[in-house]
C-alpha cells in the first residue's frame, strides 16, 4: 500500500490547492462574522475553522513551516474543544428542559358554572 506522503509528493499542486481553499475558508468565515452574516459562536463557524486548519495543515506536507503548523494544530484543538463544549451545553440544556417539563403541575380543567 503506497504511503500517503508518497502520493502527495507526486502532486504538490494538490496540496497547494488545498491550502488555498483552507485560506479562503478562514478569511471567508472571518469576513462573514465581521459583516454580521453569521455568528462566531455557532457550530458552523467552529467546523469551518477545523476544516480550514486541516486543509492548510495538509498543505504543509510539501513545504513545512513550524509557525503555520502550530497555528493549525491550535485551531483544530480549540475548534474541537468548542464543539465539545457546545454539545455539552446543548445536552445539559435539553436535560434541564425535560426535568422542568416533568415537574410542571398540570391543573385539571375546571367546569364552568
Amino acid at each position: 500500500m503506497p504511503d500517503i506522503l508518497e502520493i502527495f509528493a507526486g502532486y504538490p499542486w494538490l496540496l497547494q490547492v488545498g491550502g488555498v481553499i483552507g485560506s479562503a475558508i478562514y478569511v471567508g468565515g472571518f469576513a462573514m462574522v465581521q459583516c454580521g452574516y453569521t455568528c462566531g459562536n455557532g457550530a458552523g463557524y467552529s467546523l469551518s475553522k477545523i476544516v480550514a486548519a486541516v486543509l492548510v495543515l495538509a498543505s504543509l506536507i510539501d513545504a513545512f513551516n513550524l509557525g503555520a503548523f502550530l497555528i493549525q494544530v491550535g485551531f483544530i484543538f480549540f475548534g474541537l474543544v468548542g464543539m465539545l463544549r457546545r454539545g455539552e451545553t446543548l445536552r445539559s440544556t435539553s436535560s434541564r428542559h425535560r426535568e422542568l417539563h416533568r415537574s410542571v403541575t398540570r391543573f385539571p380543567a375546571t367546569e364552568a358554572s
